[in-house]
Parts: structure tokens; sequence; C-alpha cells
């Protein structure tokens, strides 16, 4: 399957193509039905076919633009139009698509860009197979990015983000404070839950009360968890929640800044 840069350079190509055609003809307006209807096919090719490969990687206004200039070759087709019409509405076209690749190409880890390379965990987890969990988390999150899997890439966040904390606990020779902490979880005794059934609610409270997390950070790691949740079905489906290029992004940048500040 293209990724959403190798459509709009299709699409691009597509386009150039049709502008060659076009200005290399002599008489002032394009009457000739096969012409015609490489034009349509052209602009056909894109609300049909592309469109839908970037509907929900980039903004709206952003594939507006592209459709309001495809839209004016396929109406100038129906009219007798001067070539000239078509040569500025394909250049105009052209110009919407090099700006929409640009978007594309600077969205975080975005389909296209090269993976970057895993922070080192040592600081966090002196245990070797830790470490390999961390970094295995780290890159299955861009890989779920680079191929526009949104939910998933949301999900793997969470649970990247829980392992740090859990990277984090193991790391203390006494975790005493964390047991001691106002916002521990505790069963109906009031006594503190073991580790083991600790939720990733508990570490990020627990965490914020000892210093390990700023407020900010909790309070953006609790958003960051409740759509992790997701994940279920059902809550998706009565929350009418469908994520896009633009929410995992943020969730990404969100997420690298919380491992920074575990790391420290």
């Amino acid at each position: 399957m293209a990724s959403p840069v190798d459509t709009v350079d299709k699409a691009l190509k597509e386009v150039e193509s049709a502008r060659k055609s076009v200005a290399g003809g002599k008489s002032k307006q394009i009457t000739q039905s096969d012409i015609l209807d490489y034009l349509k096919s052209v602009g056909y090719a894109w609300f049909k076919s592309h469109r839908a490969v970037l509907q929900d990687r980039v903004p709206a206004t952003e594939l507006d633009a592209v459709d309001g200039h495809f839209d004016r070759v396929l109406i100038a087709t129906d009219k007798a139009s001067a070539r000239t019409t078509y040569i500025a509405a394909l250049k105009d076209t052209k110009a919407a698509l090099i700006s929409l690749r640009s978007v594309l190409l600077t969205t975080p880890d975005a389909p296209g860009k090269a993976l970057s390379t895993p922070p080192d965990f040592s600081p966090l987890a002196s245990d070797p197979a830790m470490r390999d969990i961390l970094v295995g988390r780290w890159r299955e999150c861009q890989l779920c990015l680079q191929v526009g899997a949104h939910m998933a890439a949301t999900v793997m966040m969470g649970g990247f983000l829980e392992a740090l904390f859990v990277a984090r606990a193991n790391q203390l020779g006494d975790k005493g404070p964390m047991f001691r902490a106002k916002v521990a979880p505790t069963d109906r005794m009031k006594k503190t839950l073991p580790l083991s059934e600790w939720t990733l609610r508990h570490y990020i409270d627990v965490g914020q009360e000892l210093g390990w997390i700023s407020r900010s950070g909790k309070d953006v790691a609790a958003v960051l968890r409740d759509y992790r949740n997701y994940i279920h079905p059902e809550k998706q489906r009565s929350h009418n929640v469908t994520l896009n290029v633009y929410d995992s992004s943020m969730f990404w940048e969100i997420t690298k800044s919380l491992t920074q500040q575990l790391l420290t």
C-alpha cells in the first residue's frame, strides 16, 4: 500500500504530465474529446483514489485547497475553456500538492520519514531484558505511526509508558516511598496494593507525587492513558472516537517528553 507521501508524489506526476500536455498545444481553446477525457481522468484520480488515502492524515484545510484546484480543472472540461485556464489551474494544483507534501513530511514520525533512534534506557533499567522491552516498544510505537495505524500506535504508547514506570520502580532499592505515597492504591482494608496490581493510572499518580514527572506531565499522561483505553471497541463505539495522524503524533510527542522526565 502506497504511503501518503507516495500518493501525493503520484498525484504531482499526473498533474505535471497534464500541464505539459496542455501547454504543448497551439489552439487557444481545448475542444478535443481525447484531451478533455484525459484531464477529467486526472481530476477523478484525485477525488476517487488519492484523496481517500490522505483524508485522515492531513488537516482538512490543506485537502480543501487541493480539492478547489482540481474542481477548477473539472469544471473547465465542461466548457469551451481556454488553454491558459487549464495551465493556470494545473499550476495552482501542483503548488497546493507540494504544500500538502510538506505538511506530511514535517509531521512527527510521518510515513516516509526515518525512524528516530531509541534513547539510552540504561539509567532507567539496569536489567538487559527490561532495556530490550523498552527499545522494542519504542520501535513498535514508531512502526505503527509509520503505517498510519493511529489507534494501535496510541495503545502501544500507553503500554510503553507503563513499562517505563515499571522500570523506574524496579530500579529502586527501597520501594517504601512508593507504598507510603498519599495516592498509592489501596484495597478495601486500606492496605496498599502490591505493585503487580498497580495500573498505569496508579503509576502516573504516584510518579507525580514522588517527582518522577511534573504536574503537567501527569495531566497529559492521563490523557494518553484515557485514549489508550479505546482499545476496548465498545468504548470507542459509544464515544464515537476516531484517531488521525495529528492525534497520534501529538501523543508521541507527549510520550517522548514523559520518557525524558522518567529518565532524568
